[in-house]
Protein backbone atom coordinates (compact mmCIF):
# COMPACT_ATOMS: atom_id res chain seq x y z
CA UNK A 1 0.00 0.00 0.00
CA UNK A 2 1.03 3.81 -0.61
CA UNK A 3 3.54 2.40 -3.45
CA UNK A 4 3.50 6.01 -4.99
CA UNK A 5 3.98 8.33 -1.41
CA UNK A 6 6.72 5.76 -0.69
CA UNK A 7 8.14 6.34 -4.22
CA UNK A 8 8.30 10.11 -3.82
CA UNK A 9 9.74 9.49 -0.28
CA UNK A 10 12.53 7.89 -1.99
CA UNK A 11 13.09 10.28 -4.40
CA UNK A 12 12.93 13.40 -2.12
CA UNK A 13 15.09 11.60 0.39
CA UNK A 14 17.91 10.05 -1.99
CA UNK A 15 21.14 12.81 -2.09
CA UNK A 16 23.93 12.60 -4.68
CA UNK A 17 25.90 11.11 -2.67
CA UNK A 18 24.08 7.78 -2.16
CA UNK A 19 24.35 7.37 -6.10
CA UNK A 20 27.24 4.45 -6.36
CA UNK A 21 29.81 5.82 -8.54
CA UNK A 22 29.29 3.29 -11.19
CA UNK A 23 26.17 4.58 -11.47
CA UNK A 24 26.73 8.26 -12.28
CA UNK A 25 29.59 6.65 -14.75
CA UNK A 26 26.39 5.35 -16.38
CA UNK A 27 24.61 8.44 -16.93
CA UNK A 28 27.34 10.33 -18.50
CA UNK A 29 27.14 7.57 -21.15
CA UNK A 30 23.65 8.00 -21.11
CA UNK A 31 23.73 12.09 -21.67
CA UNK A 32 26.25 11.81 -24.38
CA UNK A 33 23.78 8.91 -25.98
CA UNK A 34 20.95 10.85 -25.86
CA UNK A 35 22.65 14.32 -27.40
CA UNK A 36 23.89 12.33 -30.23
CA UNK A 37 20.46 10.85 -30.47
CA UNK A 38 18.92 14.00 -30.48
CA UNK A 39 20.94 15.11 -33.67
CA UNK A 40 20.02 12.53 -35.41
CA UNK A 41 16.13 13.16 -34.60
CA UNK A 42 17.38 17.09 -35.32
CA UNK A 43 17.12 16.67 -39.31
CA UNK A 44 14.41 14.50 -39.50
CA UNK A 45 11.12 15.19 -41.61
CA UNK A 46 8.86 14.54 -38.63
CA UNK A 47 10.45 16.18 -35.92
CA UNK A 48 10.73 19.25 -38.18
CA UNK A 49 7.01 19.33 -38.16
CA UNK A 50 6.82 18.94 -34.59
CA UNK A 51 9.81 21.51 -34.32
CA UNK A 52 7.73 24.35 -36.90
CA UNK A 53 4.79 23.71 -34.96
CA UNK A 54 6.31 24.49 -31.39
CA UNK A 55 8.38 27.59 -33.43
CA UNK A 56 4.86 28.56 -35.14
CA UNK A 57 2.80 28.51 -31.89
CA UNK A 58 4.84 29.29 -28.76
CA UNK A 59 7.06 32.68 -27.79
CA UNK A 60 10.74 32.46 -27.55
CA UNK A 61 12.12 30.99 -24.10
CA UNK A 62 15.50 30.45 -22.67
CA UNK A 63 15.64 26.60 -23.73
CA UNK A 64 17.93 25.45 -26.89
CA UNK A 65 16.49 23.40 -29.07
CA UNK A 66 19.23 20.53 -30.02
CA UNK A 67 20.16 20.93 -33.94
CA UNK A 68 18.64 24.66 -34.06
CA UNK A 69 19.42 28.32 -34.08
CA UNK A 70 16.27 29.13 -32.24
CA UNK A 71 15.15 28.68 -28.51
CA UNK A 72 11.89 28.50 -26.80
CA UNK A 73 9.49 27.65 -23.93
CA UNK A 74 10.13 25.42 -21.38
CA UNK A 75 7.28 23.08 -22.67
CA UNK A 76 8.04 23.75 -26.32
CA UNK A 77 11.44 22.49 -25.85
CA UNK A 78 11.25 19.32 -23.95
CA UNK A 79 8.41 18.39 -26.40
CA UNK A 80 10.60 18.83 -29.35
CA UNK A 81 14.05 17.46 -27.70
CA UNK A 82 12.17 14.43 -26.41
CA UNK A 83 10.82 13.90 -30.19
CA UNK A 84 14.28 14.65 -31.24
CA UNK A 85 15.67 12.02 -29.20
CA UNK A 86 13.44 9.27 -29.89
CA UNK A 87 12.87 10.29 -32.95
CA UNK A 88 15.11 8.00 -35.45
CA UNK A 89 14.95 4.93 -33.12
CA UNK A 90 18.70 5.51 -32.08
CA UNK A 91 17.79 6.49 -28.33
CA UNK A 92 18.50 4.10 -25.21
CA UNK A 93 15.76 2.18 -23.12
CA UNK A 94 14.65 -0.38 -20.89
CA UNK A 95 13.28 -3.63 -22.22
CA UNK A 96 11.60 -5.18 -19.29
CA UNK A 97 9.78 -1.75 -18.44
CA UNK A 98 8.87 -0.66 -22.33
CA UNK A 99 10.58 2.69 -21.12
CA UNK A 100 12.63 5.07 -23.09
CA UNK A 101 13.84 7.33 -20.06
CA UNK A 102 16.16 9.05 -22.67
CA UNK A 103 13.44 10.96 -24.82
CA UNK A 104 11.38 11.36 -21.97
CA UNK A 105 13.25 12.23 -18.53
CA UNK A 106 16.64 13.77 -19.80
CA UNK A 107 14.43 16.49 -21.86
CA UNK A 108 12.83 17.60 -18.78
CA UNK A 109 15.16 17.38 -16.98
CA UNK A 110 17.18 19.50 -18.80
CA UNK A 111 15.19 22.48 -19.65
CA UNK A 112 14.65 23.21 -15.50
CA UNK A 113 18.58 22.77 -15.43
CA UNK A 114 19.63 24.96 -18.14
CA UNK A 115 16.89 27.59 -17.14
CA UNK A 116 17.65 27.31 -13.33
CA UNK A 117 21.48 26.98 -13.85
CA UNK A 118 21.57 23.88 -11.83
CA UNK A 119 25.20 22.18 -11.20
CA UNK A 120 26.19 18.64 -12.62
CA UNK A 121 25.54 17.20 -9.56
CA UNK A 122 21.85 17.99 -9.08
CA UNK A 123 21.25 16.91 -12.76
CA UNK A 124 22.69 13.79 -12.43
CA UNK A 125 20.79 13.01 -9.30
CA UNK A 126 17.43 14.59 -10.96
CA UNK A 127 18.34 11.85 -14.20
CA UNK A 128 18.65 9.12 -11.54
CA UNK A 129 15.70 9.00 -9.88
CA UNK A 130 13.28 9.96 -12.83
CA UNK A 131 15.55 7.01 -14.95
CA UNK A 132 14.77 4.88 -12.16
CA UNK A 133 11.01 6.03 -11.04
CA UNK A 134 10.29 5.22 -14.69
CA UNK A 135 11.95 1.98 -15.03
CA UNK A 136 10.25 0.73 -11.60
CA UNK A 137 6.74 2.04 -12.71
CA UNK A 138 7.05 0.63 -15.94
CA UNK A 139 8.47 -2.75 -15.02
CA UNK A 140 5.65 -3.01 -12.23
CA UNK A 141 2.85 -2.72 -14.84
CA UNK A 142 4.61 -5.49 -16.94
CA UNK A 143 5.33 -5.64 -20.79
CA UNK A 144 1.71 -6.39 -20.40
CA UNK A 145 0.82 -2.66 -20.93
CA UNK A 146 2.19 -2.89 -24.47
CA UNK A 147 2.52 -6.58 -25.36
CA UNK A 148 -1.47 -7.12 -24.50
CA UNK A 149 -3.38 -3.81 -24.22
CA UNK A 150 -1.23 -1.90 -27.09
CA UNK A 151 -0.56 1.07 -25.39
CA UNK A 152 2.94 2.52 -26.15
CA UNK A 153 5.56 2.32 -22.97
CA UNK A 154 7.40 5.13 -23.32
CA UNK A 155 3.70 7.34 -23.40
CA UNK A 156 2.31 5.49 -20.75
CA UNK A 157 5.45 5.81 -17.86
CA UNK A 158 7.23 8.37 -19.49
CA UNK A 159 5.56 11.19 -17.86
CA UNK A 160 6.22 9.51 -14.66
CA UNK A 161 9.85 9.88 -14.91
CA UNK A 162 10.04 13.00 -16.37
CA UNK A 163 7.76 14.61 -13.48
CA UNK A 164 10.03 12.94 -10.51
CA UNK A 165 13.37 14.20 -12.05
CA UNK A 166 11.86 17.85 -13.05
CA UNK A 167 10.49 18.40 -9.26
CA UNK A 168 13.93 16.80 -7.76
CA UNK A 169 15.49 19.77 -9.77
CA UNK A 170 12.63 22.51 -8.66
CA UNK A 171 13.54 20.90 -5.10
CA UNK A 172 9.73 19.22 -4.50
CA UNK A 173 9.33 18.00 -1.09
CA UNK A 174 7.76 14.41 -0.93
CA UNK A 175 4.51 15.81 -1.17
CA UNK A 176 4.73 17.90 -4.10
CA UNK A 177 6.37 15.14 -5.65
CA UNK A 178 3.44 12.25 -4.96
CA UNK A 179 0.98 15.12 -6.87
CA UNK A 180 3.55 15.54 -9.44
CA UNK A 181 3.25 11.98 -10.08
CA UNK A 182 -0.65 11.93 -9.78
CA UNK A 183 -0.97 14.99 -12.55
CA UNK A 184 0.92 12.92 -14.75
CA UNK A 185 -0.43 9.20 -14.25
CA UNK A 186 -3.48 11.05 -15.70
CA UNK A 187 -1.84 12.00 -18.74
CA UNK A 188 -0.77 8.66 -19.82
CA UNK A 189 -1.44 8.08 -23.59
CA UNK A 190 0.36 7.03 -26.70
CA UNK A 191 -1.24 3.47 -29.31
CA UNK A 192 1.07 1.03 -30.38
CA UNK A 193 -1.66 1.25 -33.41
CA UNK A 194 1.60 2.90 -35.49
CA UNK A 195 3.27 -0.18 -35.80
CA UNK A 196 1.38 -0.88 -38.83
CA UNK A 197 2.03 1.74 -41.20
CA UNK A 198 4.69 3.30 -39.76
CA UNK A 199 3.08 5.92 -38.89
CA UNK A 200 4.37 9.48 -37.42
CA UNK A 201 2.48 9.24 -34.25
CA UNK A 202 5.30 6.87 -32.83
CA UNK A 203 8.05 9.84 -33.27
CA UNK A 204 6.07 12.16 -31.06
CA UNK A 205 5.16 9.70 -28.33
CA UNK A 206 8.38 10.53 -26.11
CA UNK A 207 8.26 13.82 -26.60
CA UNK A 208 4.76 14.46 -25.13
CA UNK A 209 6.10 12.18 -22.06
CA UNK A 210 8.66 14.51 -21.43
CA UNK A 211 6.25 17.34 -21.59
CA UNK A 212 3.55 16.39 -19.96
CA UNK A 213 5.98 15.19 -17.02
CA UNK A 214 7.56 18.64 -16.79
CA UNK A 215 3.62 20.13 -17.20
CA UNK A 216 2.92 18.19 -14.17
CA UNK A 217 5.57 19.14 -12.28
CA UNK A 218 5.07 22.71 -12.54
CA UNK A 219 1.17 22.31 -12.01
CA UNK A 220 2.47 20.62 -9.21
CA UNK A 221 4.19 23.35 -7.98
CA UNK A 222 1.26 26.10 -8.14
CA UNK A 223 -0.62 23.78 -6.00
CA UNK A 224 -2.14 21.96 -8.83
CA UNK A 225 -3.21 18.19 -6.94
CA UNK A 226 -2.82 14.55 -8.49
CA UNK A 227 -4.46 11.19 -6.51
CA UNK A 228 -1.86 10.29 -4.21
CA UNK A 229 -2.43 6.71 -5.15
CA UNK A 230 -2.48 7.08 -9.25
CA UNK A 231 -0.33 4.15 -9.52
CA UNK A 232 -1.89 1.83 -6.90
CA UNK A 233 -5.01 2.62 -6.98
CA UNK A 234 -8.57 0.95 -8.07
CA UNK A 235 -8.05 2.97 -11.20
CA UNK A 236 -4.48 3.58 -10.97
CA UNK A 237 -1.96 3.29 -13.73
CA UNK A 238 -1.20 -0.62 -12.85
CA UNK A 239 -4.48 -1.83 -12.71
CA UNK A 240 -6.45 0.62 -15.61
CA UNK A 241 -3.23 0.21 -18.24
CA UNK A 242 -2.19 -3.34 -17.02
CA UNK A 243 -4.17 -6.54 -17.17
CA UNK A 244 -1.52 -8.07 -14.90
CA UNK A 245 0.57 -5.90 -12.94
CA UNK A 246 2.91 -6.75 -10.21
CA UNK A 247 3.33 -3.72 -8.21
CA UNK A 248 5.27 -5.48 -5.43
CA UNK A 249 8.37 -4.68 -8.13
CA UNK A 250 7.80 -1.25 -7.45
CA UNK A 251 9.80 -0.83 -4.20
CA UNK A 252 11.69 -4.00 -4.63
CA UNK A 253 15.24 -3.24 -3.30
CA UNK A 254 14.81 0.59 -3.99
CA UNK A 255 17.88 2.43 -3.65
CA UNK A 256 20.29 -0.98 -3.01
CA UNK A 257 19.50 -2.33 -6.68
CA UNK A 258 19.40 0.44 -9.55
CA UNK A 259 17.54 -0.78 -12.86
CA UNK A 260 18.87 2.16 -14.46
CA UNK A 261 21.67 0.64 -14.50
CA UNK A 262 20.91 -2.13 -17.15
CA UNK A 263 19.70 -0.09 -19.79
CA UNK A 264 19.94 -1.30 -23.55
CA UNK A 265 22.26 1.45 -25.84
CA UNK A 266 21.75 0.63 -29.70
CA UNK A 267 24.82 0.44 -31.89
CA UNK A 268 22.16 0.72 -34.86
CA UNK A 269 19.31 3.12 -36.11
CA UNK A 270 16.74 0.00 -35.76
CA UNK A 271 14.28 -1.46 -33.69
CA UNK A 272 16.45 -3.14 -30.59
CA UNK A 273 14.59 -6.51 -31.11
CA UNK A 274 17.19 -7.00 -34.51
CA UNK A 275 19.97 -4.83 -33.27
CA UNK A 276 21.96 -8.38 -32.35
CA UNK A 277 21.56 -9.53 -36.07
CA UNK A 278 22.53 -6.23 -37.77
CA UNK A 279 25.78 -6.43 -35.34
CA UNK A 280 26.54 -10.06 -36.18
CA UNK A 281 25.80 -9.28 -40.22
CA UNK A 282 28.49 -5.93 -39.84
CA UNK A 283 30.81 -7.81 -38.51
CA UNK A 284 30.66 -10.82 -40.61
CA UNK A 285 30.93 -8.49 -43.77
CA UNK A 286 34.20 -6.65 -42.29
CA UNK A 287 35.99 -10.03 -43.31
CA UNK A 288 34.00 -11.36 -45.72
CA UNK A 289 32.98 -9.24 -48.39
CA UNK A 290 29.53 -9.64 -50.17
CA UNK A 291 28.16 -8.58 -53.27
CA UNK A 292 24.26 -8.47 -52.60
CA UNK A 293 23.48 -9.59 -55.93
CA UNK A 294 25.17 -12.43 -54.94
CA UNK A 295 23.05 -13.37 -52.50
CA UNK A 296 20.56 -16.36 -53.36
CA UNK A 297 18.67 -16.05 -49.74
CA UNK A 298 19.45 -15.56 -45.98
CA UNK A 299 17.58 -17.26 -42.96
CA UNK A 300 17.50 -15.61 -40.09
CA UNK A 301 16.69 -18.63 -36.97
CA UNK A 302 15.44 -17.36 -33.71
CA UNK A 303 12.67 -17.39 -31.39
CA UNK A 304 9.10 -15.97 -33.01
CA UNK A 305 9.61 -12.65 -31.24
CA UNK A 306 12.97 -12.10 -33.16
CA UNK A 307 11.91 -13.48 -36.61
CA UNK A 308 8.37 -12.44 -37.01
CA UNK A 309 7.42 -9.32 -34.43
CA UNK A 310 8.51 -6.99 -37.44
CA UNK A 311 8.79 -8.86 -40.99
CA UNK A 312 7.58 -6.48 -43.16
CA UNK A 313 9.14 -6.99 -46.67
CA UNK A 314 7.71 -3.90 -48.44
CA UNK A 315 7.52 -0.95 -45.39
CA UNK A 316 6.36 1.65 -46.84
CA UNK A 317 8.14 4.32 -44.50
CA UNK A 318 11.75 5.15 -43.10
CA UNK A 319 10.28 4.22 -39.82
CA UNK A 320 8.34 0.63 -40.71
CA UNK A 321 11.86 0.02 -42.50
CA UNK A 322 13.86 0.77 -38.82
CA UNK A 323 11.26 -1.68 -37.54
CA UNK A 324 11.77 -4.41 -39.99
CA UNK A 325 14.09 -7.28 -39.34
CA UNK A 326 14.16 -8.44 -43.07
CA UNK A 327 14.45 -5.37 -44.69
CA UNK A 328 17.10 -4.30 -41.86
CA UNK A 329 19.64 -7.54 -42.78
CA UNK A 330 19.02 -6.31 -46.61
CA UNK A 331 20.36 -2.60 -45.56
CA UNK A 332 23.20 -4.40 -43.73
CA UNK A 333 24.64 -6.49 -46.66
CA UNK A 334 24.04 -3.67 -49.24
CA UNK A 335 25.25 -0.73 -47.09
CA UNK A 336 27.25 0.94 -44.05
CA UNK A 337 25.36 0.10 -41.86
CA UNK A 338 27.02 1.79 -38.93
CA UNK A 339 26.28 5.03 -40.66
CA UNK A 340 23.08 5.74 -38.52
CA UNK A 341 21.69 8.62 -41.69
CA UNK A 342 21.77 5.02 -43.97
CA UNK A 343 18.07 4.61 -43.21
CA UNK A 344 16.99 7.42 -45.61
CA UNK A 345 14.30 7.91 -48.02
CA UNK A 346 16.77 7.09 -50.95
CA UNK A 347 17.78 3.35 -48.93
CA UNK A 348 14.04 2.90 -47.98
CA UNK A 349 13.12 3.04 -52.17
CA UNK A 350 16.17 1.67 -53.40
CA UNK A 351 15.05 -1.69 -56.04
CA UNK A 352 17.90 -3.48 -55.21
CA UNK A 353 17.65 -3.31 -51.54
CA UNK A 354 14.04 -4.23 -51.71
CA UNK A 355 14.57 -7.12 -53.99
CA UNK A 356 17.07 -8.18 -51.44
CA UNK A 357 14.67 -8.13 -48.39
CA UNK A 358 12.47 -10.53 -50.13
CA UNK A 359 15.26 -13.06 -50.25
CA UNK A 360 15.44 -12.91 -46.26
CA UNK A 361 13.11 -15.29 -44.18
CA UNK A 362 12.71 -15.48 -40.60
CA UNK A 363 12.16 -19.35 -39.21
CA UNK A 364 11.27 -20.29 -35.47
CA UNK A 365 14.08 -22.21 -34.17
CA UNK A 366 13.82 -23.99 -30.49
CA UNK A 367 17.44 -23.71 -30.01
CA UNK A 368 16.31 -19.83 -29.59
CA UNK A 369 12.81 -20.14 -27.74
CA UNK A 370 14.17 -18.07 -24.38
CA UNK A 371 15.02 -15.00 -26.60
CA UNK A 372 14.26 -11.45 -25.03
CA UNK A 373 15.23 -8.00 -26.10
CA UNK A 374 17.73 -8.27 -23.20
CA UNK A 375 19.32 -11.75 -24.29
CA UNK A 376 19.04 -12.02 -28.21
CA UNK A 377 20.69 -15.07 -29.67
CA UNK A 378 19.97 -17.02 -33.16
CA UNK A 379 21.47 -17.74 -36.34
CA UNK A 380 21.62 -16.00 -40.11
CA UNK A 381 22.78 -18.75 -42.44
CA UNK A 382 23.78 -16.73 -45.78
CA UNK A 383 23.41 -19.08 -49.15
CA UNK A 384 25.06 -17.59 -52.38
CA UNK A 385 25.13 -18.34 -56.10
CA UNK A 386 27.57 -19.57 -55.90
CA UNK A 387 26.42 -22.24 -53.76
CA UNK A 388 28.88 -21.19 -50.82
CA UNK A 389 26.83 -20.91 -47.16
CA UNK A 390 27.71 -18.67 -44.46
CA UNK A 391 26.22 -19.39 -41.06
CA UNK A 392 26.70 -16.31 -38.47
CA UNK A 393 25.62 -16.74 -35.01
CA UNK A 394 24.00 -13.90 -33.37
CA UNK A 395 24.83 -13.31 -29.82
CA UNK A 396 23.95 -10.24 -28.46
CA UNK A 397 25.22 -7.01 -29.39
CA UNK A 398 27.40 -3.84 -27.96
CA UNK A 399 25.01 -2.05 -25.79
CA UNK A 400 23.08 -4.42 -23.73
CA UNK A 401 23.25 -4.25 -20.36
CA UNK A 402 25.88 -7.26 -20.48
CA UNK A 403 27.92 -5.85 -22.83
CA UNK A 404 27.32 -1.81 -22.17
CA UNK A 405 28.73 0.57 -24.08
CA UNK A 406 31.89 2.12 -22.52
CA UNK A 407 32.28 6.17 -22.31
CA UNK A 408 34.52 5.60 -25.26
CA UNK A 409 31.98 4.49 -27.22
CA UNK A 410 29.41 6.81 -26.66
CA UNK A 411 32.09 9.52 -27.79
CA UNK A 412 32.49 7.40 -31.01
CA UNK A 413 28.08 7.39 -31.29
CA UNK A 414 27.99 11.29 -30.92
CA UNK A 415 31.00 12.04 -33.38
CA UNK A 416 29.24 10.42 -35.78
CA UNK A 417 26.17 10.84 -35.47
CA UNK A 418 26.53 14.67 -34.78
CA UNK A 419 29.16 15.46 -37.45
CA UNK A 420 26.74 16.58 -39.90
CA UNK A 421 24.82 18.74 -36.95
CA UNK A 422 27.06 21.04 -35.42
CA UNK A 423 30.87 21.64 -35.69
CA UNK A 424 33.04 19.63 -34.41
CA UNK A 425 34.69 21.70 -31.59
CA UNK A 426 31.22 21.64 -30.33
CA UNK A 427 31.49 18.10 -30.33
CA UNK A 428 34.73 17.80 -28.58
CA UNK A 429 33.30 20.56 -26.09
CA UNK A 430 30.43 18.15 -25.18
CA UNK A 431 32.65 15.42 -24.49
CA UNK A 432 35.12 17.10 -22.51
CA UNK A 433 31.95 18.41 -20.14
CA UNK A 434 29.85 15.57 -20.09
CA UNK A 435 33.27 13.65 -19.17
CA UNK A 436 33.55 15.68 -15.62
CA UNK A 437 29.64 15.86 -15.77
CA UNK A 438 29.60 16.03 -11.92
CA UNK A 439 31.80 18.89 -11.84
CA UNK A 440 30.22 20.90 -14.12
CA UNK A 441 28.91 23.90 -12.30
CA UNK A 442 25.83 25.28 -15.10
CA UNK A 443 24.48 22.79 -17.49
CA UNK A 444 23.02 26.00 -19.51
CA UNK A 445 27.06 25.51 -20.59
CA UNK A 446 26.20 21.89 -21.78
CA UNK A 447 22.76 22.66 -23.25
CA UNK A 448 23.98 25.80 -25.50
CA UNK A 449 26.57 23.66 -27.27
CA UNK A 450 24.00 21.20 -28.49
CA UNK A 451 22.06 24.19 -30.46
CA UNK A 452 23.50 26.12 -33.47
Amino acid sequence: MNETRQLAKFAFDTRFEDLPRELVEHYKVYVLDNIASGMAGSVQPWTNMIADMVRESEAKGLCTVMGKQWKTGLSGATLVNGAMIGGFETDHGSAPASGHPSGTVYPAAMTIAETAHKDGKSFILAMALGYEALCRIGEAATRAVEDERGFHGPGTNGQFGAAVAAGKLMGFDAATLVNALGIAGTHSAGLLEFVWEGAMTKRIHLGRGAQMGLESALLAQKGFTGPSTVLEGKFGFFNVFSPSPQPERLLANIGKVWLSMSLQIKPYACHGTHQSIIEGIDKFKATHPIKPADVRKVTVAGSEFMVYKHADFEPKSIMGAQYSMVFGVAIALSRDIADPYVYSEATLWDKDVRELAKRVEGVIDPRFEAFHENNPHGEVTIEMNSGERHVIPIKGFRGLPTTPFSFDDACRKIRNYAAPIIDKKQTEEIISKVAQLENVSDMADIARLTGK
